[in-house]
Order: C-alpha cells, then structure tokens, then sequence
C-alpha cells in the first residue's frame, strides 16, 4: 500500500510540476506562456508589460537565458524572441505604423533608411493580414542566421530581413520592464 502512495505522490508531483512549467505569467488578465520555442530550443520569458503599439497589446521578451541587462540581450547567442498579443481586436495596419514610427523614433535617418526595406516588408506583410484579434499574437523572432522573422495570425510568416541592429531598435522602444523584468524572471521554472 505504501508503494501505490508513493507512486501516486511521484505522479502527483510530476505532473503539478509539469503544469507549473506551462504556467502562464498574466499581463493585464491575458495569459502569456513562460516559454516559447524557437527552433526547438525553449526561450525562457525574460519581461512583460502592456505596450500602446497601435492598440493596447499584452507584449514579452523571450531569450535562451535571463538577463536583467538590456545591453547584453543582443549579445547573448541563440534566437530572442517580442511577442505581441493583443487585448483587443486591433488594425494590423495600425501596429505596422508602429512599429515604423518607434524604430525611426530610436534611430538616425541614415539607420532608419538601412531599415527601411525591412519595415516595408513588414508593414506589406501586417496588412495582409488586416485585423488582429483579441488575444491573438504577433512574434517578432530575431534568429542569428536568419535575421527577422515575422509571425503572425493565422499563420502568415514572412521570412528573415533585417538585421541586429534593428531588432535592437525593435527592443529599445519597449518599456524596460517588458525588455527585462526580475519580477517575471523569478516565475520561471528552472
């Protein structure tokens, strides 16, 4: 009897820990995954916030490993990942413009002009889509080799553009806390 108790505390366990590490961090009542794949590899949730992106929109940080410095993030190998998921039903439109205006907010013209192909590429690519629903996300996945891929509702993907240094200018007009958050950092699961 002692050993089905046991078996059964074992399972017990394994499966609250199972769902603790699938737990979601909530950003105003919107649930957001502690991890995110990327390529198989899992992308631990680094910060979260609401951001105003064209609509209000529940937004997090993802990277191979924690940090709470911003200027490391782009330095740390392996993919990172910004995911926007909307609060509400929001114009794709709306969050092309954007993300148009807080890159070239944060950049020189002569950066913003190296950029410009790309934003095109993802503002022709959001407008495809039309509308965004509630609850529905926009992943922005910087990849090494590949550059910037664009992910979004209903599966529309547009390949690698960009580069670091857009991403990095992506990453920059986010609030710190959504770039990197100790409080969101301490719900993961080691």
């Amino acid at each position: 009897m002692k050993q089905v108790w046991a078996a059964t505390a074992i399972a017990l366990a394994a499966t609250f820990s199972a769902a603790s590490a699938q737990a979601a961090v909530k950003v105003d009542g919107m649930p957001l995954m502690q991890t995110a794949p990327a390529n198989g590899v899992p992308l631990l949730i680094n910060g979260a916030g609401v951001v105003n992106l064209g609509g209000k929109m529940a937004a997090a940080v993802y990277l191979p490993q924690n940090s709470t410095s911003a200027s490391s993030i782009m330095t740390m190998p392996g993919a990172k990942s910004i995911r926007l998921t909307a609060l509400a039903n929001m114009s794709a439109d709306a969050l092309a413009k954007a993300l148009d205006t807080g890159v070239k907010k944060g950049v020189s013209s002569a950066q913003y002009a190296s950029f410009k192909p790309a934003m095109d590429a993802f503002a022709k690519q959001l407008a495809s889509v039309k509308q965004i629903p509630k609850g529905e996300t926009v992943e922005l996945l910087f990849e090494p080799s590949n550059g910037i891929v664009l992910m979004g509702p209903g599966a529309h993907i547009i390949p690698g553009t960009g580069n670091a240094e857009l991403y990095q200018a992506m990453l920059r007009m986010l609030p710190p806390g959504v770039v990197s958050s100790t409080a969101i950092q301490k719900q993961n699961i080691s």
